[in-house]
């Protein structure tokens, strides 16, 4: 994952607990002591949060960490996104291992290559309990002008986190001609500790390097809210 990425999906998650509270961006400046203009930035991923902002968030709007620990698992993807790209970097010379934007990409990359999530099972917020195994779907549709060959849907970040959502490290995408809509599959587990948790899944390919680099193409996720009891 790269750091604009990281930097987008932890700002819109912020900006999404802000909004199903129902509080204005004026009153959480009021609230927090940062610039409401700061926060704008944050929220819409233009400015990394410090960790101070992200505990104040997690705790004015209920979250119980779940933004932090998602922050430690981006940091994760993000640092693992560098490994990966330093290690290929040394080898750069090769067609298998090219390089785009500051990162390695898949040898098949291509500008055209479109992918497009068009269903889930499990929305947003489901209630799980603790440790509960449970399945997740996503419909993704391949809407641009190249097939798809031996691709995986890949978990950013490394466990270890406190409420991390247990998954496989991957899951294989069925091949996909242009237009067509595949169903990915996945056992996910709940954590142990009660309150939000999030996992964040990318098109990679079989060596984990992303299909879709940029902003445009944020990860796919699954979200629950673990609870002692339903």
């Amino acid at each position: 994952m790269r750091p604009a990425q990281a930097r987008y999906v932890i700002g819109c998650r912020m900006r999404e607990l802000r909004e199903a509270a129902g509080m204005p961006l004026t009153r959480a400046a009021a609230l927090s002591g940062w610039d409401k203009g700061h926060l704008s930035r944050v929220e819409r991923g233009h400015t990394k949060p410090s960790r101070e902002l992200i505990e104040w968030y997690d705790e004015s709007f209920g979250a119980r960490r779940s933004l932090v620990n998602q922050v430690m698992e981006l940091d994760e993807a993000v640092r693992a996104g560098k490994d990966m790209s330093m290690r290929d970097m040394r080898r750069r010379g090769s067609a298998l291992h090219p390089i785009l934007l500051g990162g390695s990409v898949p040898a098949d990359h291509h500008p055209e290559d479109r992918a497009e999530l068009v269903g889930e099972t499990v929305p947003d917020g489901t209630q799980v309990c603790r440790d509960q195994e449970f399945e997740k779907t996503w419909e993704i549709r391949n809407s641009g002008e190249r097939p798809w060959r031996d691709r995986w849907l890949t978990r950013q970040g490394a466990a270890g986190a406190p409420g991390w959502l247990r998954s496989p490290a991957r899951a294989l995408i069925p091949d996909a001609v242009p237009g067509e809509v595949v169903v990915v599959r996945m056992t996910l587990q709940a954590p142990s500790q009660v309150g939000a948790s999030t996992a964040y899944f990318k098109v990679t390919d079989e060596a984990g390097r992303l299909y879709y680099p940029g902003l445009e193409s944020p990860p796919v996720y699954c979200t629950i809210f673990t609870v002692y009891e339903l």
